[in-house]
């Protein structure tokens, strides 16, 4: 039997996703979505609730290619043998696409069953009307100790992968290629209704070099979160916690994950931003003009015509300027984003900032709360860096003394 998740807008903008029988109409999967309901979705986004159901449809699909039904097993107080439990996991550990790799990521599957794992616990207490007996009690938690201990190890040191994230920047090739196209946004366009959706990539390529922001948040800006230079006042963007918006009709909401805050924009984008907003997506038809209307839509006819931009489509239209310029082939909206960080360690230097002061503006600037793991992460690169220039020269002295 095969399973598909659904995802629904409620009337004040909620995103909620269940887990129906592909082939039959009516309603969800009970206990999925019964679990969902009361363990999960109380405190967490839509996007961690649709990764739940994500890893419970690998386990529902398990259940019937075995011929099992859990919530029976459970409720007779029979649990799942070693052998099934492999056998579990490994469907879980299986990769849906055929074309590439046999199996998920270590991390994606570290996931699923830590996931399938709470949900099975949860339904062993559902359907055993005594769980809380020291017998069963055990045997649930014994059950659940032997799930979690198929999560894969990870390979190498946290300290080294950290490292690796965080010294991710642009090549200088890439660099170069933008911010040319950033100066010549309509670089190679030939037909004229191509103008709008490249300016529009273009401009939301430079919002997130600029800025730093991430994708969602990027896709989830308004007209009301450009605001305009006044007086000794440079121009700036708005981003604002979203999550559950109304107003937005994408069935898969683009949310901020990080704090609000307001960030600065150069002149020069501020004028594309105008341009942009003023003349070439005031022509779109079905186009919004109201504070709620989002900055970037979509250009092309058909029935989104006008309306706020899915990730799909910006992806789509990134892969076509790498398609023709060879040089962007790295870039991917987060790589701006450590990009950013790395130039922001730069500047600090050549400001002469002090550690914390360093932290303290980048935390701001990037949404991350005060003392944020991820703002120590970039701010120990920086000093690993300078410590190896430091080193270099007294190595340099040592030479010459010898000498």
């Amino acid at each position: 039997m095969n399973y598909t998740l659904k995802t629904f807008v409620a009337r004040d903008g909620e995103r909620f996703s269940q887990l129906y029988e592909a082939n039959a109409s009516g309603f969800p999967l009970f206990y999925p979505t019964a679990f969902i309901a009361r363990s999960i979705r109380p405190s967490t986004t839509h996007e961690t609730q649709k990764v739940y159901l994500a890893a419970i449809k690998r386990v529902c699909e398990w259940e019937t290619s075995r011929y099992i039904d859990l919530a029976k097993r459970f409720h007779s107080r029979k649990f799942l043998s070693a052998a099934e439990i492999d056998d579990l996991t490994n469907c879980l550990r299986a990769s849906k696409l055929t074309s590439k790799a046999s199996v998920i990521s270590n991390a994606k599957y570290n996931t699923y069953v830590v996931y399938a794992a709470g949900y099975i616990r949860w339904l062993t207490h559902e359907v055993i009307t005594d769980s809380n007996t020291h017998e069963v009690r055990d045997a649930v938690e014994a059950q659940n100790t032997m799930l979690l201990e198929k999560k894969k190890r990870k390979v190498g040191s946290k300290a080294a992968r950290e490292q690796r994230i965080v010294s991710l920047s642009l090549p200088n090739e890439t660099r170069s290629r933008l911010l040319d196209l950033f100066d010549q946004p309509f670089e190679g366009v030939r037909q004229a209704q191509n103008f709008g959706h490249r300016l529009r990539n273009i401009l939301m390529l430079r919002v997130l070099y600029e800025t730093g922001m991430r994708f969602g948040e990027l896709l989830s800006l308004k007209l009301k979160h450009l605001i305009e230079a006044s007086g000794i006042d440079s121009a700036y963007l708005d981003i604002e916690r979203n999550h559950h918006d109304e107003f937005d009709a994408r069935l898969h909401q683009p949310v901020a994950k990080t704090q609000g805050r307001r960030v600065p924009i150069s002149e020069n984008l501020e004028e594309q931003l105008i341009n942009y907003r003023d003349n070439w997506r005031a022509e779109v038809p079905h186009v919004g003009f109201s504070e709620e209307t989002f900055i970037f839509i979509v250009h092309r006819g058909g029935r989104s015509q006008g309306q706020a931009l899915p990730k799909t489509a910006f992806s789509t239209g990134l892969t076509n300027l790498k398609q023709m310029f060879g040089a962007l082939k790295p870039l991917h909206p987060h790589l701006l984003r450590h990009d950013w960080n790395y130039r922001f360690s730069k500047h600090a230097d050549r400001e002469g900032m002090s550690f914390e002061e360093e932290r303290t503006l980048r935390e701001q600037l990037m949404g991350w709360v005060p003392g944020s793991h991820m703002s120590t992460r970039y701010n120990r690169r920086h000093i690993e860096e300078k410590s190896h220039v430091i080193g270099r020269k007294i190595a340099s002295d040592t030479a010459r003394i010898l000498q």
